[in-house]
């Protein structure tokens, strides 16, 4: 007997007989791949997108949460955000976010009245007034033409300073860094590490991969089960002379006698049989389909981290089952996407809209000081835990106003300047003196 070349696969879990750990594995792993990676073309992920419903959920889902409850900026007195949403900016973030799931990363060009050609650097000091916000996909982004800046202390060092897009015609235009707003994958991949594309290395990976194996095999139970459906039933015919006909190669006489009995099924509902003849039904069983359908759809969501309620809109299952631990935990997971993923773009838009509009004032002497954005509760219930928050803090405050501890002004200021806070900060001048001698 031959070698068996192994697939990756050094911890002796191998099977001659099934195949299993071998090159007759089904689920083996390409050799010119990544171990335990099979790489999808772009086209592939739109495809994959655009025809399975659990992939598009695990893609969808997420940015529409992102989005979906809005942000509030410490200070504004609602203008910043005014202005977001008049340059579409809910939409177009939603789809950048859309985008970096499928496909790895997006970006999202500012498109800035009177401030010149895209290729120019722009300074949000200088003037302008942002009309649009255009977003590509990393597809769109042409990547081997674009160089690194390799000048040290530059503010793109290590990065790109000018990015090449394909547009509509497929001809590339450039556009300047200052513009650009970037998304990447959560799912990173070291710029050394082996094994990867240099798309892969600067965006990261398609969540698409990370429960693909799951949705793959969702969707052969899915097809198996169809397949059953349409064999739930089988007939098996007797005929007396049925070795006659064989034996002459009398195919057509076969063929005629079993179209005249599925024939008298639908005429008479019955079957006439002649001598030595005879018909019956065998139905599939499908006990156990059901758990397996379960246990699947447990494990897509699990690997996409979108509870199956959401995923593939059940109701929660089981002894006075309410679903909001699933929700707490997916609520907990988007909210760590908000910072991680959406944040460092947001804040950077955010800021170039206040120098331009100036709204926010800093706090201190530094005209560049950031700004400090907050993400709306995800839900009702996350709505229900503020107003308990804010109802304690309110009997606190009210304690420490009666106390001497804290003048109302302190309050006004801690808690509702720039949006509400729970962090309490005193000034030394409004601080009361309670020692001994200011007893006196």
């Amino acid at each position: 007997m031959g070698i068996v070349k192994t697939l990756f696969r050094m911890d002796g879990w191998q099977n001659l007989l099934s195949g299993f750990g071998s090159k007759k594995d089904k689920g083996k792993v390409p050799e010119n791949s990544v171990a335990g990676f099979n790489r999808i073309t772009p086209v592939m992920l739109g495809v994959l997108y655009r025809t399975n419903a659990e992939i598009r959920n695990a893609i969808d889902m997420p940015a529409e949460d992102m989005t979906r409850c809005g942000f509030e900026v410490e200070g504004d007195d609602g203008t910043l955000y005014k202005a977001f949403q008049g340059i579409h900016g809910p939409a177009v973030f939603k789809q950048a976010l859309q985008h970096t799931r499928l496909y790895g990363g997006a970006i999202v060009v500012l498109d800035i009245e009177g401030a010149g050609s895209w290729d120019t650097p722009w300074n949000p000091k200088n003037g302008g007034k942002i009309r649009r916000l255009v977003e590509y996909p990393r597809t769109r982004v042409n990547l081997a033409a674009m160089e690194v800046s390799k000048v040290p202390g530059s503010l793109y060092f290590d990065d790109f300073e000018m990015w090449s897009i394909f547009g509509a015609s497929g001809t590339p235009f450039n556009v300047h860094a200052s513009r650009v707003l970037v998304f990447k994958s959560e799912s990173r991949v070291d710029i050394l590490e082996p094994g990867y594309t240099d798309y892969e290395r600067y965006w990261g990976l398609s969540e698409v991969y990370r429960g693909l194996d799951d949705a793959y095999g969702f969707g052969t139970t899915k097809q198996g089960t169809s397949h059953l459906m349409k064999e739930c039933s089988v007939a098996k015919y007797r005929l007396s002379n049925l070795e006659n006909l064989v034996a002459e190669n009398d195919w057509k006489s076969l063929d005629n006698r079993l179209e005249a009995i599925d024939m008298q099924k639908s005429v008479v509902n019955g079957v006439f049989l002649g001598e030595g003849e005879e018909y019956t039904r065998e139905n599939v069983t499908f006990s156990g389909v059901p758990e397996i359908w379960d246990r699947q759809m447990m494990a897509v969501s699990g690997a996409y981290r979108v509870p199956v309620t959401k995923m593939f809109g059940r109701s929660a299952a089981g002894m006075n089952a309410t679903g909001e631990g699933d929700d707490d935990n997916y609520n907990a997971y988007i909210a760590g996407l908000q910072v991680t993923q959406e944040l460092p773009p947001l804040l950077r838009l955010m800021e170039d809209l206040n120098a331009l509009l100036k709204i926010v004032k800093p706090d201190t002497k530094e005209m560049d000081a950031r700004l400090s954005i907050n993400f709306n509760p995800l839900s009702t219930r996350d709505q229900l835990k503020d107003a308990q928050v804010r109802e304690a803090m309110s009997r606190a405050d009210r304690n420490y106003v009666e106390a001497g501890i804290l003048f109302p002004e302190d309050v006004i200021r801690n808690r509702f300047q720039g949006g509400y806070k729970v962090d309490t900060t005193v000034e030394d001048l409004h601080t009361p003196d309670l020692t001994m001698e200011g007893a006196k």
